[in-house]
Formats: structure tokens, C-alpha cells, sequence
């Protein structure tokens, strides 16, 4: 699903929307919550446990509905440490958007009852097409700046509880290195064989990404532009009701 840039440009438009004094004190940790549940990336747990949301159920789901159900410690933000309210905050957005991504572009346009039928090509052009976007939002250098000066501030002195401390600050420095680096194809093939079947054609895969970017320039006509901005759009005023009911009565 969306890549880290993505999630944290999302997670500082709500903030800064919302202009609450919790979100715009503990901007690092609301950040570094966006960018959470994809922790599964070094810690290799399944995907269902840190973004709440089974990719095999095509009835109606709430992540976050999901998360706070399974944590309910989390779900009073007046109850916790402002840094540990903020990460919810953030890892709210993350799940929002991830959601949405599902239900408007994934599964409609790339995934198995799609017209593409969830074909390894199709899995490759959705994961080429986030890169994209995401390389997009890296070239903002002043958003990139804030983000990496406020995530290298954050006070890691919480307890999240489902996630050790220890694991956490390994995430955190990995956050502040892909933040601080240039995003590079090379990067995106080794990242995007981490989100393919394990039976999936390597030969197949590596001719796909040879591909690129012109598989990028395909999947845009595909979809639209008018398409990602609904998206776009979807995912911030979505993400930005949660985040005001969850920091309401903090």
C-alpha cells in the first residue's frame, strides 16, 4: 500500500488542518505513527497484525475500528502521554489511507476481480505507480526537511505496547534514513519483491520492472489523474474526521 512520504505528507496535511496544540507539539511522533504499521517490514510479522484489515475479506472493514477494538488502552487519547496520543494520531492516518487505497484503486483496478485480475503485471504497475507518487512528494525538499528534522526529534519515551521499544528505534532510524535519501528504482524492485507471492514469476518480474518508467506512464492513463486526486482527496478528509473525533477530548 502507499509508501512512508505519502503516509507522512497525509499525516502532516491533517495536522495541519486540524490545528490542534497535541498534533503540532508532538509533530515527530505523529509522523513517526503514520509510518508504524509498515514496521512489519523489518519485524516480518503478517500484514493483518499491525494494519488491522484482512486482504482475503471483501465484506466492509474498519482498521482502525479494528485496532482500537484489539487496544482499547489506545482509544482514549485524554488518557495517554501527548507523544503516545500523537503516534495514535499518526497511525490512525496510516490505516485510513491504506483502506481507502484498497477499496478505490487496488481491488477495482489491480487485484484479482479487477479487469486486470490481479496479475503479477498488475501487482508491479500498483506498486510502480505508489513509487511514483512518493518519489513525487520527495522532490518537495522543504516537506522533506521539516519531516526528517521532526521524526530525528521525536521522544521515543513511550510505550506502545504492541510494538518494543527496541523495535521502534530501529524503525525510527530507518525512517530517518529513506527520508533523508533519494528514492531510486533500485530501491523499488527490492521493495516491491517483498509484496509479491511467493510463486511469482522472478523472470516476469524483473522484465516488468526493466519496464519502468513506462509502466508508470501506463498505469496513469489507466486510472486517470481525476482518479488519484479522488483518491487523494478521500484518504485526507476520511483520515482528518478520525483524527478530530480521536484528539477531541485530549
Amino acid at each position: 500500500m502507499p509508501p512512508l512520504s505519502l503516509h507522512i505528507s497525509l499525516a502532516r496535511s491533517v495536522s495541519d488542518a486540524l490545528r490542534s496544540d497535541l498534533l503540532d507539539n508532538q509533530r515527530g511522533s505523529v509522523y513517526l505513527g503514520a509510518t508504524a504499521p509498515d514496521i512489519r517490514v523489518i519485524t516480518r510479522w503478517d500484514r493483518s497484525r499491525t494494519h488491522f484489515f484482512d486482504l482475503e475479506n471483501f465484506e466492509e472493514q474498519s482498521g482502525l475500528g479494528a485496532f482500537f477494538d484489539e487496544h482499547p488502552s489506545f482509544a482514549d487519547a485524554s488518557g495517554l502521554d501527548p507523544a503516545m496520543a500523537s503516534f495514535i494520531a499518526g497511525y490512525a492516518t496510516h490505516l485510513v489511507m491504506d483502506e481507502t487505497w484498497i477499496n478505490m484503486i487496488y481491488r477495482p483496478y489491480f487485484g484479482e476481480r479487477s479487469p486486470l485480475g490481479g496479475s503479477l503485471r498488475a501487482n508491479v504497475m500498483d506498486r510502480a505507480l505508489q513509487f511514483s507518487l512518493d518519489h513525487e512528494r520527495r522532490r518537495d525538499a522543504e516537506l522533506v526537511s521539516e519531516i526528517v528534522s521532526a521524526v530525528t526529534r521525536c521522544d521515543l519515551g513511550f510505550d506502545v505496547g504492541f510494538i518494543d521499544n527496541d523495535t521502534l528505534k530501529q524503525w525510527h532510524g530507518i525512517v530517518v534514513d529513506m527520508m533523508s535519501s533519494e528514492p531510486s528504482w533500485e530501491r523499488f524492485s527490492a521493495g516491491a519483491k517483498r509484496h509479491l507471492p511467493r510463486d511469482a514469476d522472478t523472470a516476469e518480474f524483473e522484465e516488468l520492472v526493466r519496464s519502468v518508467p513506462d509502466l508508470v506512464d501506463e498505469t496513469l492513463r489507466y486510472l486517470t489523474p481525476e482518479l488519484l486526486d479522488d483518491f487523494m482527496g478521500e484518504a485526507l478528509d476520511r483520515s482528518r474526521s478520525s483524527v478530530k473525533d480521536y484528539v477531541r477530548c485530549a
